[in-house]
C-alpha cells in the first residue's frame, strides 16, 4: 500500500498537475495572442500541431523526467524510461491538438452580410454568409505547386490553387483548391504523366464549378493554403500588398455542425491518456535507491539530456561541433518563423530563402553556394543531418582544431554545391549533407592512411558504412542530391590526403 501511495504522490499526481497546467497554458496563450490579439506570426500548422506536439516535452524534461526514475522499469537501459516520457508527452499533446480545432472554430460567429464589400469592414471575423455575390471565373489566377510528405518523403502531393476575383472588389478572392496524392517512389516519367493528368482533370472540373454552391465562407488565416492563393494572385500583380488580400474559401457543411465532437473528445482523450499512465505507474515496483536519491535531490548518474545539452554547448569540450550544430538549428528556426513549411517547404520557397540552383548562381548570386548548406528541406532532413554532423565533426575536432575544421566544412560545402549545379540543370539543392560528406571524406582518408589508432578504425569504418554508404545508396533511389554528396566526399578525401602529406605525424599524434 505504501508503494502505491508513493508512486501516486511522487509520479502520477505531479504528472496530472503538469499535464493540466500545460494544456491550460497553451490554450490560454493561443487564444490570447493569436485569436484575440492576432500578434503571433506563426502558421496554423505550427500552432495547431507542431507546437502542441513539442511543448509537453519541456515540462516533462524539467519536472517529471527525474521522478520517472523512481519506477523500476524493466529494460531501463534500453530506453524504458524514454517510453514513459513519450507516453506522457502523447497524453498531453493529443488533447492540446484536439482543443486547437475547437478553440479556433468556436471563437468566431457566423456573420451574415448583404454584399462582399462588407467583409473588409469585419477585419477580425472569420466566417461569413454572403446573401448575394458574383465571381469573375474568366479572370481566375492559377498557381501549381508540389510538396512531399510522409516518412522519408514517401508521398508526393500536387496542389492547384485558383484565386477567382469577386466582382466589384480588387482584393477579395474566392479560393478553389484541387489536390492529388501519389507515391514519391514512382519514376519521373510516371510523375510527369500523373501531373499532366491532374492538371487536365482539374481544369475540366473548374469549367463547370458551381460558385453558388456554398453554405458559408471561411477567411483563410496564415497558412500554406493562403500562401498558395497569394502566389496565384502575384503572378499578375507583382507589387500587391499581400496583407490586404482576403481569401475566402467555400464551406458546404452546416455552420452549427463545424465543431463536430471535438469538445467532448478534449476531455475524452485526456481521460484515456490519464488512465493509461495510471496503469503504467502502478504496475512496476519502486526502485528504492532511486527514491532515496530523488528525496536527497541527488543528480542522475546517467543523464542523456545533460549529455546532449553538453554536446550543444559552444563553450564545452566540442565547441566547434556545437557551433556548427547550433548554426543549422538557428537557421531552421528562422525559416519556420519566416513562414516555411516545417515538414516540406516547396522548391520555390527554398530558392527564395537561399537555396542553390544553377541559373541563379551563374547569374551572379554566388552566395547561394554557401547559404544553401545551412538550409534544410524539412524537420526530418535537419535531424538526419544533425546526427551525421555531430558524429562526423566530433571525430575530427581534436585532430584538426577549430579553425581548420570550420574552414574545411565551408570549403567542402561550397565544392559540393558546385558539384550539384554542375550535375543538375534545374534542381534546387539545400542541406548540410554536402559539407557533412566532406567531413566523412576526411574520416575516410584518415582511416585508409591509418591516422586513427587501430582501436578506432573499426568504428570509423562502421560509421562510414552506416551513414555515408547508406545515404549514397538511398540517393540512387531518387529525391536526394547525390551529386552534392559525391562532391563533398571526394573533396573531403582530397583535402584529407593533402593534410596527411603535409603533416601526417602531427595528425596521428592528435588522433591518439
Amino acid at each position: 500500500m505504501n508503494g502505491i501511495k508513493t508512486k501516486l504522490q511522487e509520479v502520477y499526481i505531479p504528472y496530472l498537475i503538469v499535464s493540466i497546467g500545460t494544456i491550460l497554458f497553451y490554450n490560454i496563450f493561443r487564444w490570447t495572442l493569436d485569436i484575440k490579439l492576432g500578434i503571433l506570426p506563426l502558421k496554423e500548422n505550427l500552432l495547431n500541431f507542431w507546437i502542441p506536439f513539442a511543448l509537453p516535452w519541456i515540462p516533462i524534461l524539467i519536472w517529471l523526467r527525474r521522478r520517472i526514475r523512481i519506477l523500476n522499469v524493466r529494460g531501463k537501459r534500453d530506453n524504458g524510461y524514454f517510453g514513459y516520457q513519450f507516453a506522457m508527452a502523447a497524453a498531453m499533446a493529443v488533447p492540446i491538438i484536439i482543443s486547437q480545432n475547437y478553440i479556433e472554430k468556436s471563437s468566431f460567429d457566423l456573420n451574415e452580410i448583404s454584399s462582399i464589400s462588407k467583409v473588409k469592414e469585419l477585419k477580425n471575423e472569420k466566417y461569413f454568409k454572403i446573401i448575394s455575390f458574383d465571381v469573375d471565373q474568366n479572370s481566375s489566377l492559377p498557381y501549381v505547386t508540389a510538396r512531399t510528405s510522409g516518412r522519408n518523403n514517401d508521398n508526393l502531393n500536387f496542389y492547384l490553387y485558383l484565386a477567382c476575383p469577386f466582382e466589384d472588389t480588387n482584393s477579395i478572392w474566392y479560393g478553389v483548391e484541387y489536390k492529388k496524392n501519389l507515391s514519391n517512389r514512382i519514376s519521373e516519367q510516371r510523375k510527369n504523366s500523373e501531373y499532366r493528368t491532374f492538371i487536365n482533370k482539374s481544369e475540366k472540373e473548374f469549367k463547370t464549378y458551381n460558385f453558388q454552391d456554398v453554405e458559408y465562407f471561411e477567411r483563410l488565416g496564415y497558412s500554406d493554403d493562403r500562401d498558395g492563393f497569394i502566389e496565384a494572385i502575384k503572378e499578375r500583380n507583382t507589387y500587391l500588398n499581400e496583407n490586404e488580400q482576403i481569401i475566402l474559401v467555400p464551406k458546404k457543411d452546416v455552420f452549427e455542425e463545424r465543431l463536430g465532437n471535438s469538445f467532448p473528445w478534449i476531455f475524452g482523450s485526456f481521460g484515456i491518456g490519464a488512465f493509461i499512465l495510471l496503469a503504467m505507474v502502478l504496475i512496476p515496483k519502486i526502485d528504492e535507491k532511486e527514491l532515496r536519491d530523488f528525496k536527497k535531490n541527488k543528480p542522475l548518474k546517467e543523464d542523456d539530456l545533460k549529455d546532449i545539452l553538453g554536446f550543444l554547448n559552444p563553450m564545452g569540450e566540442n565547441k566547434t561541433t556545437a557551433i556548427l550544430l547550433l548554426l543549422n538549428i538557428i537557421v531552421f528556426l528562422v525559416m519556420i518563423f519566416d513562414g516555411l513549411n516545417i515538414v516540406s517547404p516547396t522548391p520555390k520557397e527554398l530558392l527564395e530563402i537561399g537555396g542553390n540552383r544553377r541559373f541563379e548562381v551563374m547569374d551572379g548570386e554566388y552566395w547561394r553556394l554557401l547559404s544553401s548548406i545551412f538550409i534544410h528541406g524539412g524537420l526530418l532532413h535537419l535531424l538526419m543531418n544533425l546526427i551525421g554532423l555531430g558524429l562526423g565533426s566530433s571525430l575530427l575536432e581534436n585532430i584538426l582544431g577549430s579553425v581548420k575544421l570550420i574552414i574545411i566544412y565551408f570549403v567542402c560545402g561550397i565544392l559540393a554545391s558546385l558539384a550539384s549545379i554542375y550535375w543538375h540543370e534545374n534542381t534546387v539543392s539545400v542541406g548540410a549533407s554536402g559539407a557533412i560528406f566532406g567531413l566523412y571524406g576526411l574520416i575516410l582518408a584518415f582511416t585508409v592512411f591509418k591516422i586513427y589508432p587501430n582501436y578506432m578504425r573499426g568504428m570509423t569504418w562502421m560509421l562510414l558504412g552506416l551513414y555515408a554508404g547508406v545515404s549514397l545508396l538511398f540517393g540512387f533511389l531518387g529525391g536526394i542530391d547525390n551529386a552534392a554528396h559525391f562532391g563533398g566526399l571526394i573533396s573531403g578525401f582530397l583535402i584529407g590526403g593533402i593534410l596527411i602529406l603535409i603533416d601526417k605525424e602531427e595528425l596521428k599524434k592528435n588522433a591518439s
